[in-house]
């Protein structure tokens, strides 16, 4: 790399990690995501205000090359840390499946159809069509992010509630089912869009994560181990922890090659040590890797919002009013009605349905997909992004509420005085 290039490279990491981590300590005073912040900080650095053509030389310029390239990673280490807490066991129970189901179903028909009709055509990216950027859009609604979710739940101390044990679980379910729509929808891009087409790539998405996991846990997981302890015996600790990063960059590139997304093989790699004597080790040796590399990643997708282009195209702004509200309907209806099924109570039912709101890492991920795939232009980009922000922070006070009602039905249902208020109030 010449000296040139390595300047920029330095002088672009000290601007956003400096940036992403001012944004960190401002928006948790606001108890907002952090990841809201770091979005935020690329918008404004990117061309809705400081990197606008209408500041002339005065605009500060990012390499896309660089920032893409860094934003990849933060994904990969990102699904690789989300893969990681996975447990099969704990989480794959009928009721989370059932939950997660129609959490994913009916955001992704809604979404798809919204999309279908109310997006204009100039705004579909060079090398989508219609049907292909309506199933990106579905698919961007489809994952549940839990971490504001959790923070609810942590507040009033119920994270052990079945109500909480419900969304967490189902939310987990939820991603797995996203990262499937996500590769399917990747494989539409290359033209697969017929319905044998269509079950071919549902079919090579699950063989991948079945095959995938089954010889991670019986061939990869085994050598990891054997490295990780000759490593400790030997005075390497981090060896087993790199063999491992190597195989998410394997997974991530097979993922790749067979048509699917990369970050679905990080998620996959990081299952696979999931509930073993690894995966503590793992979490503590990746997380100083993603503190460094996701915020670039939220970062970038802020950098992508341009919000001049969206005023030359005004038709979006409906659709974006539209696809909020259906963001919200379908994820609290599609995932109260199978938890009321699964013979938990009305209120239970509709706490469940405002915890599996929120939208966040996954479903940016998808969006960036679609525009690293050129399925959207950056004006459809933008609005998405807007909706899955405004979908993740506004569900958060509903949700409170409906706890509440959950917590004051149970304590006059067993004769006691209503509950006080407790905690902060913040959201």
């Amino acid at each position: 790399m010449a000296a040139a290039e390595t300047q920029a490279l330095f002088q672009q990491l000290v601007i956003l990690l400096t940036l992403a981590t001012a944004s960190h300590f401002l928006f948790r005073r606001w108890h907002l995501p952090m990841i809201i912040g770091e979005i935020a900080v690329g918008i404004v650095l990117g061309p809705s205000v400081m990197g606008n053509a209408a500041l002339g030389s005065y605009r500060y310029m990012f390499d896309p090359a660089v920032v893409g390239t860094l934003a990849v990673l933060g994904s990969i280490f990102l699904l690789f840390l989300i893969g990681l807490d996975f447990d099969f066991r704990a989480v794959y129970t009928r009721k989370n499946v059932a939950v997660a189901s129609g959490g994913v179903v009916l955001p992704l028909l809604l979404g798809f159809a919204t999309a279908l009709y109310l997006v204009p055509v100039a705004s579909i990216g060079v090398n989508g069509t219609q049907f292909t950027m309506a199933l990106f859009v579905g698919a961007t609604l489809t994952a549940t992010s839990v971490a504001i979710t959790a923070a609810v739940l942590l507040e009033l101390n119920l994270l052990k509630d079945r109500v909480a044990q419900t969304i967490l679980g189902a939310a987990v379910v939820d991603d797995v089912l996203g990262l499937i729509v996500l590769s399917v929808v990747v494989g539409t891009t290359a033209g697969r869009v017929s319905p044998v087409d269509l079950v071919i790539l549902v079919a090579e998405a699950v063989g991948f994560l079945v095959v995938g996991m089954a010889i991670g846990i019986y061939v990869l997981r085994r050598v990891v181990e054997r490295v990780h302890i000759e490593g400790n015996t030997l005075g390497v600790p981090l060896g087993g922890f790199l063999i491992a990063v190597a195989i998410t960059f394997l997974f991530a590139l097979t993922a790749e090659s067979l048509g699917l997304s990369a970050v679905v093989g990080a998620f996959l790699a990081g299952s696979v040590f999931a509930n073993t004597t690894l995966q503590e080790d793992f979490s503590k040796a990746a997380r100083p890797l993603a503190a460094v590399f996701t915020p670039i990643f939220f970062v970038s997708l802020g950098l992508q919002v341009d919000f001049p282009a969206v005023a030359t195209q005004f038709g979006l702004i409906p659709f974006a009013i539209v696809l909020t509200i259906i963001a919200v309907i379908t994820k609290v209806v599609g995932c109260s009605l199978p938890a009321r099924l699964a013979k938990m109570t009305v209120r239970e039912a509709v706490a469940i349905g405002w915890g599996m709101t929120p939208r966040g890492e996954v479903g940016l991920v998808v969006a960036f997909a679609a525009l690293s795939a050129g399925v959207v232009g950056n004006a459809l980009f933008s609005m998405i992004v807007v909706v899955l922000i405004l979908v993740t922070i506004l569900p958060a006070p509903l949700f409170r509420r409906a706890l509440k009602a959950v917590q004051a039905e149970r304590h006059a249902a067993a004769g006691a005085p209503p509950l006080a208020e407790t905690g902060p109030r913040h959201g």
